[in-house]
């Protein structure tokens, strides 16, 4: 199924694809035969799809058979008119040739994704240290043990020293923590504090604590709240230090009943799979920086889900991939079946794109049980530049800033997956990279895996002599080598005489082309399936 539009922001963009994603069912791999030049648009499940095939048959040149392969007939369809129904959405419309009895559309169905987690985090803001690698964002960026990316202000310290949180939507706080996550500094914590929230006209109080002086080195402290109330804004209103010189603090998490930190945006979906029988973990972590003027989401895989674990704690968790957005309208298209979802977000002239879910695996699930891949557009390695960097941004126009389909880990020559802008999760559980290093006359076997057919580059590829497109799948091919799949729903397609969001229509599927971020070589073109 897919759906486009524009969104207010970076956290509203992660809010509407939670929607998309789990309100209703997803629709997929529409087909048509018949004499009728009509179009089937529109097409989604319903909030109680299943896995099943749907034949939509026509009667007439206006009416329509729905019958599921499992569900049975449930209900006419009429051209021009909405079909909706719990299990199945569309519209049918007719063309310049009518519909005839016998002609027949089909489509596959699979249950909505379900929501495991979901919070769209806070904007933090201090009454000292905003800026630099240091500044109080660094407190919910999920940090879950010793770090050197904390909080810090230097004497002259102001107090009262407030720490502002700005919550995307309203959350109710059951209990909050603060931790030191740093070695030697427990004697720089806050000593005494409230906790308050904004009830629309001033600030009330949650929770009061004083004389908190037994910090130690790794130190999670945890403080419930006695009457937990609903707001968007809450702060810590800090009265009274443990030293005079320094006020550090590694991490402070807004806890709500089930555990979640509010404050660290993370939303975790489990995909049902094509057969309504899977269990593909899949998730986005927003963060920001508003000195360096980032707003970004990091990609992410799980090979379980436990809801008392932090995000970065999950079991099999694999992250540092990233779409680099903004704060500001973001026009938007979303793609999505039962094993995958595809993101598509533009930013002035430039495309940023997310996969997250399963290739169309070449092996059998006994000899590669859970095919799960990402694919971002921005990757930095295992060590990623400092928080304050302005690498982070949009506008980075490095090796770094690349399409998925063009992932290209630069000169470093590694297997190291967090190179990579594509990657796929090994059979043995670990990770892989794969990369197309376009302007680079040879694969770089066995170092790591590559992206057929964009290895090596298409500079000669061209339109067919009738001036159509041939879409060709993408496969990821391993550094031993093995062919291990191709990704759904994304193709390679010539760029010549092509822009981006042109439509190229292949059976009843449109196929909507985009460029490698702001490159518009013709080797720099993909191609998504907006089905």
């Amino acid at each position: 199924m897919f759906t486009s539009g524009t969104a207010d922001n970076y956290a509203d963009l992660l809010d509407r694809l939670h929607t998309f994603l789990t309100a209703k069912g997803s629709a997929f791999g529409l087909t048509y035969s018949g004499t009728g030049d009509g179009t089937l648009t529109a097409y989604s499940g319903g909030a109680s799809s299943v896995a099943e095939t749907f034949t939509i048959t026509a009667t007439s040149p206006t009416s329509f058979d729905v019958v599921g392969s499992l569900s049975g007939s449930i209900g006419p369809a009429t051209v021009g008119t909405p079909f909706a129904h719990a299990k199945l959405e569309f519209l049918i419309s007719a063309g310049g040739t009518p519909f005839v009895a016998g002609d027949a559309f089909t489509l596959s169905t699979a249950p909505p994704w379900v929501g495991l987690r979901k919070t769209l985090g806070a904007r933090v803001e201090a009454t000292q240290g905003n800026t630099g690698s240091k500044a109080v964002q660094n407190i919910v960026d999920g940090k879950n043990g010793l770090s050197d990316s904390y909080w810090r202000v230097q004497s002259p310290i102001t107090l009262p020293q407030d720490v502002e949180f700005t919550f995307f939507e309203a959350e109710t706080i059951a209990s909050y923590q603060i931790a030191a996550f740093m070695d030697y500094y427990e004697h720089y914590l806050p000593k005494s504090w409230t906790l308050q929230y904004w009830d629309g006209d001033s600030w009330e109080d949650l929770d009061s604590r004083s004389g908190i002086t037994d910090w130690t080195e790794l130190a999670i402290k945890t403080f419930e709240i006695a009457s937990p109330v609903s707001a968007t804004r809450y702060r810590l209103h800090i009265t009274e230090l443990n030293s005079t010189v320094w006020l550090y603090m590694g991490a402070m998490r807004l806890l709500r009943s089930d555990g979640v930190d509010a404050a660290f945006s993370q939303t975790i979906w489990q995909a049902p799979g094509n057969d309504g029988d899977s269990e593909i973990l899949v998730g986005v972590h927003a963060f920001e920086r508003q000195d360096a003027d980032y707003y970004n989401w990091e990609l992410a895989a799980f090979d379980a889900h436990l809801a008392t674990s932090l995000w970065r704690e999950q079991a099999g968790h694999h992250s540092k991939l990233y779409m680099p957005l903004w704060n500001d309208t973001i026009p938007y298209w979303f793609v999505a079946d039962g094993g995958r979802a595809i993101v598509v977000a533009k930013l002035n002239t430039q495309y940023e794109v997310g996969y997250l879910g399963l290739l169309d695996p070449f092996f059998s699930p006994e000899q590669w049980p859970y095919p799960i891949t990402l694919g971002g557009s921005m990757a930095f390695g295992p060590t990623p530049p400092a928080w304050n960097s302005t690498d982070w941004r949009w506008s980075n126009n490095s090796i770094n800033h690349r399409a998925f389909t063009h992932s290209d880990p630069g000169s470093t020559i590694n297997d190291e997956a967090e190179w990579h802008q594509m990657r796929a999760r090994n059979w043995d559980g670990g990770w892989l990279g794969f990369a197309s290093r376009s302007n680079d006359g040879t694969p770089y076997f066995p170092d790591h895996g590559v992206t057929w057919p964009y290895c090596c580059g298409l500079t000669l590829l061209d339109p067919n002599i009738d001036e159509s497109y041939t879409l060709w799948p993408v496969m990821l091919n391993t550094a031993v080598p093995n062919t291990i799949g191709q990704l759904s729903g994304v193709a390679c397609v010539s760029g010549q005489g092509l822009t981006a969001e042109t439509m190229v229509r292949v059976g009843a599927i449109d196929w909507m082309a985009l460029h490698d971020i702001f490159r518009t070589d013709r080797d720099d073109f993909l191609a998504i399936a907006l089905d």
